[in-house]
């Protein structure tokens, strides 16, 4: 009797697992190892700044295809205009899935144009799942699979800044500091600075700021954002408190090229900026440190 009722559990349980799978994958597959349906490996994806191409995978759930699948796509406007970067003729397409490939994914590779000009906006596209040439093949299985893969046009900083990028007033405020919380002040004086472009390189941003301002009076001294075509930003001078701990001055330079933070060409909104505290060791440094600038 006990192996009569397990012979009947592993049964009933095999049974229930074949209808699950059935409908999970709409009997696809199950009825012929020629029927299936290809769909997009995930529903989105961002381009570099400056690639010339974009590839997406498309997944083939189709056991068998002795002859291979062309899978026919399309590509439409998301947000903004897509067309500047997209030719005419690779916005529409197709791709061959080779039966040789036994990892059943194909990529649709669309080139890019103009991705080397700077721009301060974004920009987003569809690429759309449309056909198979194999009947049996759906494109997707009632709406449960992505079949709608959306492509993100990100910002590209221009070598040269604009004239109007992080300028005027910003809050400013210590993020991480040590010799002026240790000694019940702070690094640099929290309040309102003006940023200005730097006369002799757009690059560069100019504002005055206290350092150490319960040792100093509040006096202020010159600082300078230096923003690189490597797409990063830090102090582009010494900005020195004009005081010592011992020998000398303690001030604050650029921060090392890996710990350099990024800029990004569409916010000029709020940015923390990494430096070097104390790097002449005046006061026992160097110390890594940071201010926040929020604009007003």
């Amino acid at each position: 009797m006990k192996n009569t009722i397990k012979i009947i559990s592993a049964s009933l349980l095999l049974f229930v697992m074949a209808v699950s799978c059935d409908e999970d994958n709409n009997n696809l597959g199950e009825q012929s190892p020629e029927t299936g349906w290809v769909q997009f490996a995930s529903a989105s994806s961002t381009t570099g700044q400056t690639v010339p191409s974009h590839s997406i995978n498309v997944q083939v759930n189709v056991p068998i295809y002795k002859e291979g699948l062309s899978i026919s796509y399309t590509t439409a406007a998301n947000d903004g205009d897509y067309t500047q970067f997209v030719l005419p003729s690779d916005r529409t397409g197709s791709v061959f899935a080779d039966p040789s490939d036994y990892d059943r994914v194909v990529s649709i590779n669309i080139p890019l144009q103009n991705m080397e000009v700077g721009r301060d906006f974004v920009t987003s596209f569809d690429v759309i799942l449309t056909a198979v040439d194999k009947q049996g093949v759906t494109v997707g299985i009632q709406d449960t699979r992505p079949t709608v893969h959306t492509v993100t046009i990100p910002c590209s900083n221009p070598d040269v800044l604009p004239n109007d990028y992080f300028v005027g007033n910003y809050t400013i405020e210590d993020v991480m500091a040590q010799i002026g919380p240790g000694n019940g002040t702070e690094n640099i004086g929290s309040g309102t600075v003006t940023l200005t472009v730097d006369p002799s390189d757009p690059n560069r941003r100019l504002f005055s700021a206290s350092i150490l301002p319960a040792f100093t009076g509040g006096a202020l001294v010159p600082f300078a954002l230096e923003f690189t075509t490597d797409d990063t930003v830090t102090l582009g001078q010494f900005s020195s408190s004009g005081i010592s701990c011992s020998g000398p001055a303690y001030g604050f330079d650029a921060a090392s090229e890996a710990d350099s933070v990024p800029w990004d060409i569409c916010n000029d909104q709020v940015i923390t900026i990494n430096y070097t505290e104390d790097p002449l060791v005046g006061c026992g440094g160097p110390y890594a440190a940071s201010f926040r600038l929020t604009k007003i």
